[in-house]
């Protein structure tokens, strides 16, 4: 049920970023029972096409000739979104090398602080080092929707584009936790995982509810640092550890805390 709704949220997101691009960006659609399916390339000469494919249990994500894919969780649906904007508001770009109309070299770059890095290289073995080679540059430089906030780009080497959509989330609603010792972080954005974990600990506490699961997913374990680093510093809490067989392995920690 988590992974649907996802699904739907980020489906819903680019297809909004392709209403509101309409007349600048192609885009192709496709969904049949297995995989969503979009590919967004900017009206011009040398744009970069991007490629998604949603799947019951990953995201994948094309730039050109490089993929990547993430987990259908919430840390793993922001970075792939995150890579999606790269690639389609001028972020990302491949250099591509040709002799003819046959590329030999290929790197995909990332403007990080305003300079260009290279993130992958990969070259073909069949350079005709007697032709000529052309350089060319392939990117979608297109303007974000009016309210699509963008950001600076870099806070993971491993993974230049990672801060580009720092409002992704937007504003969450308001909602009303059970106090049942059971705490699902995937609704919540990650700037409000801190507020929100703190929170639930005092209510538990009043309640008389000491034993905590707290589920944060697996992905690529940023909402699991955070949720560790803030259990290790909290005054109320006794011990914590991550779930067992049955108990959520590595994506929830179990949570004991101290009588109020």
């Amino acid at each position: 049920m988590l992974a649907a709704t996802l699904a739907a949220t980020l489906a819903a997101t680019l297809d909004a970023w392709a209403a509101a691009l309409a007349g600048v960006v192609d885009v192709q659609t496709t969904r049949d029972d297995a995989a969503a399916r979009w590919r967004f390339a900017a009206r011009g000469a040398h744009p970069l096409a991007v490629e998604v494919v949603v799947r019951s249990d990953e995201i994948g994500v094309g730039l050109a000739e490089w993929s990547r894919s993430f987990e259908l969780d919430a840390d793993g649906m922001g970075e792939a979104a995150e890579l999606v904007a790269a690639g389609l508001f001028g972020h990302a770009r491949a250099e591509l090398e040709l002799v003819g109309d046959d590329w030999v070299r290929f790197e995909l770059q990332f403007r990080v602080r305003g300079r260009w890095s290279t993130l992958a290289t990969l070259r073909r073995g069949r350079l005709a080092f007697w032709r000529r080679t052309t350089l060319v540059h392939l990117v979608n430089d297109v303007a974000p929707p009016a309210d699509l906030e963008l950001g600076e780009c870099g806070r993971l080497p491993s993974a230049p584009w990672i801060g580009l959509l720092p409002a992704a989330h937007g504003e969450a609603p308001a909602r009303e936790l059970a106090l049942d010792g059971e705490l699902d972080l995937h609704p919540f954005a990650p700037k409000e995982v801190a507020q929100v974990v703190r929170a639930y600990i005092d209510a538990c506490r009043e309640r008389g509810v000491l034993e905590l699961r707290v589920v944060h997913g697996k992905g690529i374990g940023n909402l699991r640092r955070t949720v560790h680093a803030l259990l290790a510093d909290h005054p109320a809490v006794a011990s914590y550890r991550l779930g067992g067989h049955g108990e959520g392995s590595w994506g929830a920690t179990l949570v004991t805390l101290k009588p109020p």
